[in-house]
């Protein structure tokens, strides 16, 4: 390929309906950097109530639209009410290598690629997708390099506080079905989530209350996002500080909030498409 990336028009949708689920197809063989949605007519992303991407037939991203925007927005993208990246590249990170891990390779044994839209409340809505995909991942011999088996994975997982108090969460982790976690966002439906705790074989390795973490992020270039408690391992662009829990014996998520809480907690993961 004579270009280093392309920007084109996807596989049309159908089924885009104002209450409904609209689905498309995404042709393999490349690299996917960026699935852009285009949302047209009277369609906001808060009608988005779950957007998921499959690979022979396996979720690799979901969540609301609502809650994606917000992944993007406090990366540092500008948001924008007509357009919803699920982004698989991180163009926010540091270097070329920090920003392509992840980066979906559809070349490597991957037949089929959907998405799936969960519409609700719109009005003569249009979906349009457009493709942002550059090269295979090679290395200079021309062998898949290194991280090309590895999907930035958005999985979520809802949890339900009935009091205030510390929430206990547990997440996959060891050699089993560990997997490397970049980002843990905790989508609240009031904010009351006020601190965190997380321990690798019991040793702490984060610890903050709100005002730290945001203070801490916003240092870095993050954009704290309302109603989200986000732990961010690779706050300052670096992959390599990403939390790898393939090694770990135990781990321990604990969650504090101030008052009966629901929502759900959005990973963000590196992973190989056969694991989680």
């Amino acid at each position: 390929m004579s270009v280093g990336k392309l920007n084109r028009y996807g596989l049309p949708f159908s089924n885009v309906v104002a209450t409904g689920t609209a689905t498309n197809n995404i042709t393999s063989g490349r690299t996917l950097e960026t699935l852009r949605l285009k949302l047209g007519g009277t369609f906001t992303k808060a009608m988005i109530t779950l957007l998921r991407v499959k690979a022979n037939g396996k979720v690799i991203i979901e969540g609301s639209g609502t809650n994606l925007d917000k992944l993007n927005t406090y990366r540092g993208d500008t948001a924008n009410a007509a357009f919803l990246d699920v982004a698989f590249a991180d163009h926010r990170m540091i270097a070329e290598l920090d920003r392509m891990v992840g980066a979906f390779d559809t070349s490597l044994g991957i037949q089929n690629i959907t998405t799936e839209v969960q519409i609700a409340g719109a009005t003569a809505p249009t979906l349009s997708p457009i493709l942002v995909e550059s090269a295979q991942q090679k290395d200079t011999q021309g062998k898949n390099a290194p991280f090309a088996g590895l999907i930035s994975k958005v999985l979520q997982y809802p949890f339900a506080m009935s009091t205030g108090g510390t929430l206990p969460v547990t997440l996959p982790f060891g050699p089993q079905s560990g997997a490397i976690i970049k980002r843990v966002h905790v989508a609240t439906a009031g904010g009351l989530m006020t601190g965190a705790v997380v321990k690798q074989d019991s040793l702490v390795i984060h610890e903050s209350v709100k005002a730290e973490n945001e203070f801490e992020q916003v240092k870095f270039g993050r954009v704290p996002q309302a109603n989200f408690y986000t732990i961010d391992f690779v706050v300052d662009g670096n992959i390599k500080k990403a939390l790898d829990t393939r090694d770990a014996r135990s781990m321990e998520w604990l969650f504090t909030f101030s008052a009966a809480e629901t929502g759900n907690i959005l990973v963000e993961y590196l992973d190989p498409l056969g694991n989680l």
